[in-house]
């Protein structure tokens, strides 16, 4: 069966069978057709913004909320160029989004002409995201526009996910085309070839039970849509000390008894302590990132075998180049690995007990658990995440910005069963919290959401409040504001002499608005608390009435993210440094010397 139809409607249709009921837009001449035809089609909306960043990082944070893929529409030229950060954040962190562009008409395109633009607004935008995409195709012809969106979808989706551009000329939109009928495509599983699974398994098995102290990390590929029930399987089976990746910070509750936490360059100090004391670390779907395992990875959990579980190849290779060669390399699609590797710890896995091991942990939490340090009644960013840990809904949605307000989230927050915590990770851009939290609130409308920025970060999309008081939506902002780029000035502190240039708005060299009259102009109902007295009644104010949705809260500005660990150093020896007497009395394996 076929249809015949303008191709502007047949893409309206197309992304609605994919499930996208929402696509974020940016209007402009050159995207006008994709635009109207989005609008007159039952079931798929397109969502105004004021900014294409924006329109692209609301993409990404609704594909996030759906584990499943998003839509970003951008006219050309600087529309098209205004994506390239989204697209970027998108690819690092292996978010499926398609991000269509509009371009000039086939006609006026600069073709072999050695000149820099013919038509308005002419841009090469493929060319600038084809290092940060899967695929960025222009489609030059109707003939090509079924195949384009077919496999540009199926890439997004399979194997390691990840953003895909299409840019389509404006006398292409508007043509007239007979189409197949649009389907549902969904990810094709990825059945790596290597070697057997078999022998991975029972190779996993004997190093486990070769172990004293053994760490399982989860990272990002242990928590997508069809890895988060076999994670949590393999968790509580095996009772092994659990670690997190930031993309993984929600995969396992609070209370569970084998949680420890996050770890590395801004993680907890004492799952600093007990990776790197580890004799065994099993990595599921993490790449293992310089934030995980600091500087220099021959420092890092450096008596410990390691088994890397990833599919991705070439980070394991990475690996081994850069000083700590796996024990085990498995190189598989974790949708097709984790449900085999529960099957296989179901009946064949000889429970080992690390009671001990656990026990030792533990006592280094208790020992170095947050407590407030403020000043007088100031308050810190731990006083801020402990007082909203016992505001929240039990199913809300969490999108976190860069810089202290995501470090101290990390470090401290406990995430309850049904808590979904989602931070831009590895591109970090500042800003991205609240266009995602307004895609994440419409991708899923029965939970509420919480967009937490600071006060930098706020600057970078502050338009897009205007978006939140359009939408309607239970979604409520909080911004920290702690007189600037809070984490930047301690890594001035570290590096600088203390000396500051524009981070901090105390010097005169960095001006901000006054945060609630701007929310108020913008129509939102907004409040600010500067002491720790207040803070607790008015979270429990902003999450159990419609009073405020906008809540400035004032942090000491000397607060800071505490452990650090200073690029170069080995995790254990974070900053504020422990005496040499108190380190030791942490480390099982040797201790090393500063580098």
């Amino acid at each position: 069966m076929t249809l015949k139809t303008k191709v502007s409607n047949y893409f309206a249709l197309f992304l609605r069978e994919q499930g996208i009921d929402k696509v974020f837009i940016v209007t402009g001449g050159a995207s006008i057709h994709l635009l109207h035809s989005l609008e007159e089609t039952a079931g798929i909306d397109p969502i105004p913004v004021h900014h294409e960043q924006a329109a692209g990082m609301a993409a990404d944070g609704y594909a996030r909320a759906k584990m499943s893929i998003g839509a970003a529409i951008s006219t050309s030229g600087p529309g098209a160029t205004n994506l390239l950060t989204s697209i970027a954040g998108a690819w690092f962190d292996s978010i499926p989004t398609l991000f269509i562009t509009g371009q000039v008409a086939t006609y006026r395109m600069k073709g072999d002409l050695e000149i820099r633009q013919l038509g308005f607004q002419e841009t090469d935008i493929v060319q600038m995201a084809r290092p940060i995409t899967k695929s960025a195709v222009q489609i030059t012809a109707v003939s090509e526009i079924e195949k384009v969106l077919h496999d540009s979808v199926e890439l997004a989706l399979s194997g390691r996910p990840g953003p895909v551009l299409i840019d389509i000329p404006d006398d292409i939109q508007r043509s007239v085309g007979e189409f197949s009928i649009p389907k549902r495509i969904t990810k094709q599983l990825s059945r790596i070839p290597g070697n057997s699974r078999t022998f991975e398994l029972e190779k996993i098995k004997e190093l486990l039970k070769q172990s004293s102290r053994p760490i399982i990390i989860f990272g990002a590929g242990a928590n997508t849509a069809i890895t988060r029930q076999f994670s949590k399987e393999i968790a509580n089976t095996l009772g092994i000390p659990i670690l997190v990746t930031w993309r993984a910070k929600d995969l396992i509750a609070g209370d569970s008894e084998f949680l420890i936490g996050t770890f590395g360059s801004h993680g907890t100090r004492w799952g600093n302590f007990a990776i790197q004391n580890s004799d065994l670390v099993l990595a599921v779907g993490t790449r293992l990132s310089t934030r995980e395992t600091g500087g220099d990875l021959n420092t890092w959990a450096r008596q410990a075998k390691l088994v890397h579980i990833d599919i991705e190849k070439a980070e394991s290779r990475k690996l081994s180049v850069l000083g700590k060669s796996p024990e085990l390399s498995i190189h598989a699609d974790l949708d097709d690995f984790l449900p085999q590797l529960v099957e296989y710890i179901g009946s064949n896995f000889l429970t080992s007990n690390w009671k001990v091991w656990m026990d030792w942990i533990r006592q280094r939490k208790m020992r170095y658990a947050y407590t407030s340090s403020s000043k007088d009644s100031a308050i810190t960013g731990y006083d801020f995440y402990r007082s909203l840990q016992s505001a929240l809904a039990t199913n809300e949605q969490i999108y976190v910005d860069t810089g202290c307000t995501v470090a101290w989230a990390m470090q401290c927050l406990e995430i309850s069963k049904s808590i979904r915590i989602h931070h831009d990770c590895n591109n970090t851009a500042m800003g991205w919290a609240l266009p995602a939290a307004i895609g994440g609130s419409l991708a899923s409308q029965d939970r509420p959401t919480t967009c937490i920025s600071g006060d930098g970060s706020l600057m970078m999309n502050l338009q897009e409040l205007s978006t939140v008081k359009s939408i309607n939506k239970n979604l409520r902002v909080i911004v920290l504001n702690n007189l600037g780029y809070g984490m930047v000035r301690q890594t001035e502190d570290q590096w600088m002499q203390g000396k500051h240039i524009g981070t901090d708005s105390r010097s005169g060299d960095l001006l901000f608005p006054d945060f609630v009259k701007l929310a108020r102009a913008f129509g939102l109902r907004a409040r600010r608390v500067q002491n720790l007295a207040e803070l607790s009644e008015a979270l429990q104010t902003m999450y159990e009435s419609q009073e405020i949705n906008f809540l400035e809260v004032v942090i000491d500005p000397d607060s800071k993210v505490v452990p650090q660990t200073r690029f170069g150093y080995p995790l254990e020896d974070s900053e504020p440094a422990l005496s040499r007497e108190e380190l030791l009395e942490n480390m099982i394996i040797p201790t090393i010397d500063k580098l």
